[in-house]
């Protein structure tokens, strides 16, 4: 067994015991869209809609969202995983933590 067979099995294991412990899917096609793709695809009016779910914790930040400005911009450049904001949103509202 040479060195890169062994760090993909480590690797695999590592993954494995994550997604256990944190209840958390690792995937490899998750799409990530802006929100000017995004806010049609999830069902939003707008991308304004869309932006007001993060600033009131329905989509999280680090989670459904990424935020992907440069360090010197002011306005926020949103990534939605779509996926997990469609798991979200079929998540009742009551449950979402």
């Amino acid at each position: 067994m040479n060195k890169a067979e062994i760090e993909a099995i480590v690797e695999a294991k590592i993954e494995a015991i994550f997604s256990r412990l944190f209840n958390y899917e690792i995937r490899s096609d998750v799409e990530f869209l802006p929100t000017k793709d995004a806010y049609r695809k999830l069902g939003y009016s707008s991308g304004k809609n869309l932006r007001t779910t993060v600033e009131n914790g329905t989509f999280r930040l680090g989670i459904e969202v990424q935020d992907r400005r440069s360090p010197d911009s002011v306005y926020a450049n949103y990534y939605f995983n779509i996926p997990a904001c469609i798991k979200r949103l079929n998540t009742p509202p009551e449950k979402r933590a």
